[in-house]
């Protein structure tokens, strides 16, 4: 805030005996500067406005209550304060002068004392309402700040939750996920799902022919969440899906695409997948493991068992792994389910865990509905244990056997 002795203080007066008085009473105190005219006083303020202002009624020329009119009318010196100079007595002089905009009236012969009194109390309300402007305008301008800086947050929240749905919709649209997923075999039964904690997810599931006789299936799960997961994830699933094609075996295909997500893979990210062939014609199950968990067999009399397997390495952590191969056989009415340790390793809010024991009772529990309404329950459960706390993706996929 401004120190009142750095204020300036005009005088417009056309007798000098006046102003002489008003100097000698203000000098030591203020910048006082003189004008004798209102012409000349309103050219002066135009071009450096005083902080105060001691405007004399009668003048020759233009009077005080003009000049006290064009400076209220003005945006440069509206706010000035003026105290008006006069002799007269006459009703209705200082209610003419106030309604102009006026603060304050000192009547002539002048009271130094009262002059100085009168002087200090409307500078020092100036000095007060500036800061105050001051303040305000500091205000503003922070709050149009923050406003701004806020739009642009709000604008790039809204842009990256338009790409981030954009590439949800690019993860689903390349995962199959219509069923039933070959309505002309009727011979078995599949159906497969994926929900990820995020907008994008590191998980995914596929299946395909690799001949007329044999069904690949596959169940993966990626290192990390988000989108450099889900990067990763369409990398790995076109690898397998590449490889497998080719109608090499289960380790064959782990084994080739281990080695080439290890190529150039700097971000130390890594897969797990579970692979297995089935055989349409005999039932027969060959699978491999890389890291994953591991794969269940439901029977019709809720009989459950792990398939056996060993758990090799996860794929892109280190190249030249070899992966083991085992046979199995899926027999009519026995259901493989393959699931990412999202489900098994949901968290309540008590830190319980979902596991693996409330997983397989719940499958048992479905083992007569359809394996939609099966994962269907199964994904509400999770949903009602989690209380909306999902902290990875969940990802199932069943194959059952019909005939």
């Amino acid at each position: 805030m401004s120190e009142l002795s750095s204020m300036r203080v005009m005088v417009v007066d056309d007798t000098e005996a006046n102003i002489d008085i008003l100097l000698e009473t203000l000098a030591d105190d203020y910048k006082v500067i003189v004008a004798m005219d209102g012409e000349s006083a309103l050219e002066d303020i135009k071009k450096s406005p005083p902080d105060l202002i001691l405007l004399d009624i009668m003048m020759p020329g233009m009077d005080g209550y003009e000049v006290c009119q064009k400076l209220k009318e003005m945006e440069i010196t509206r706010n000035i304060p003026v105290i008006f100079l006069t002799a007269l007595k006459e009703e209705g002089d200082e209610a003419r002068g106030l309604g102009l905009g006026a603060v304050d009236y000192i009547t002539k012969p002048f009271n130094p004392e009262l002059v100085k009194a009168r002087v200090r109390n409307h500078l020092d309300l100036k000095r007060h309402r500036n800061h105050l402007e001051e303040l305000v305008e500091k205000r503003t301008q922070e709050i149009a700040e923050r406003q701004r800086v806020e739009y642009k947050l709000r604008a790039a929240k809204e842009k990256i939750e338009s790409e981030l749905n954009i590439a949800a919709q690019i993860q689903r649209s390349i995962l199959p996920s219509t069923f039933p997923a070959f309505p002309e075999h009727r011979e078995f039964d599949l159906y497969a799902m994926m929900t990820p904690a995020r907008e994008v997810g590191g998980d995914f599931y596929d299946f395909f022919f690799v001949d007329d006789d044999h069904l690949a299936v596959i169940i993966a799960d990626v290192s990390d969440k988000g989108v450099p997961a889900a990067l990763f994830m369409m990398i790995s699933r076109t690898i397998f899906r590449s490889i497998a094609k080719q109608r090499k075996s289960p380790s064959q295909v782990l084994a080739e695409t281990n080695d080439l997500l290890c190529e150039g893979n700097d971000t130390g990210m890594f897969v797990t997948a579970y692979l297995a062939y089935y055989h349409l014609s005999t039932g027969r199950l060959t699978y491999s493991n890389g890291g994953h968990n591991p794969a269940f067999l439901f029977g019709p009399n809720n009989v459950c068992r792990e398939l056996a397997c060993k758990h090799g390495t996860a794929l892109g952590v280190r190249p030249r792994q070899s992966y083991e191969e085992y046979v199995d056989k899926l027999e009519a009415g026995q259901i493989l389910v393959l699931y990412t340790d999202g489900v098994t390793e949901a968290c309540s809010p008590h830190d319980e865990l979902f596991g693996v024991d409330r997983f397989t009772k719940l499958v048992c529990d479905c083992h007569a509905l359809s394996l939609s309404q099966m994962f269907n329950n199964i994904e509400k459960d999770l949903k009602e244990f989690q209380q909306g706390n999902q902290f990875d993706d969940i990802t199932m996929l069943a194959l059952k056997r019909e005939i």
